[in-house]
């Protein structure tokens, strides 16, 4: 499968301080996943993690949608070993949103498809349309869903997963919220998406950084109370840990 596909991701910044917003710009195949799409993503989340200015990340999509999922003209051209290499990136891809030092908020409208709705999963917040269209068709189409299952799971819980994996339900954008896979309703998406990015990206970067390296894996008991205490004492030697605890100490009478 090439990757030379030209235009796939526009990417704009200023729209808000310190966000950068990352367009699915595939609209005459409906921002359906190609490899080209799925390999410049991944090339901008490596830029992205060090770069000082950006603060936050907003996915969107271009013309009637967010995503309907892999481009399935695209697989078919290619042979089964292209479309394991394709569909193995775009796990990676969804993985490393998760772990990725930004935050990473997705704004939904038209259509979360198949690996549209995985992928806005792995972001770590989602803001929908409240007529968007959520679904993964795969499996009665004689597919299955290859890659992102884990974020939709632990959004929805295992339970709700299996149905949606099955393609039982489809979800307009208030069942999905109700659901956990969105995290707002919202009637302009995007604009909404930006507020929230431009919070985000005004927070004190490294404690932004240690929210997400907290949340991407489980952690339970005296574990998590570990990983969360060696986070707390680093977030204690930053510029901005000193400030507040000099300004609360000459509180104390």
């Amino acid at each position: 499968m090439g990757s030379d596909e030209p235009d796939v991701v526009t990417c704009t910044q200023g729209l808000a301080e310190g966000v950068l917003m990352v367009t699915l710009d595939r609209p005459q195949r409906r921002n359906a996943m190609s490899a080209a799409l799925v390999d410049r993503l991944l090339a901008l989340l490596q830029e992205m993690a060090g770069q000082a200015a950006i603060g936050a990340i907003v996915f969107a999509g271009a013309g009637r949608g967010f995503c309907a999922g892999s481009d399935l003209a695209e697989l078919a051209s290619a042979d089964a070993v292209g479309r394991a290499a394709f569909e193995a990136a775009s796990g990676r891809l969804a993985r490393g949103m998760v772990a990725h030092p930004l935050p990473i908020l997705a704004a939904v409208h038209g259509f979360a498809i198949g690996g549209g709705m995985t992928l806005a999963a792995a972001c770590d917040i989602v803001v929908t349309a409240p007529d968007a269209h959520w679904s993964l068709p795969e499996v009665p189409i004689g597919l299955f869903p290859a890659w992102g299952l884990e974020p939709v799971s632990d959004r929805v819980g295992r339970p709700m997963a299996r149905r949606l994996a099955w393609g039982i339900d489809t979800l307009d954008g208030k069942a999905a919220c109700a659901a956990g896979l969105a995290d707002l309703v919202a009637e302009a998406p995007l604009e909404a998406a930006l507020g929230l990015a431009a919070q985000l990206a005004a927070l004190p970067r490294g404690q932004a950084a240690a929210v997400k390296s907290y949340f991407s894996r489980v952690r339970r008991g005296e574990a998590a109370d570990d990983m969360a205490r060696a986070l707390f004492t680093q977030a204690c030697l930053t510029p901005e840990a000193a400030a507040s605890l000099a300004r609360f100490g000459r509180a104390v009478p």
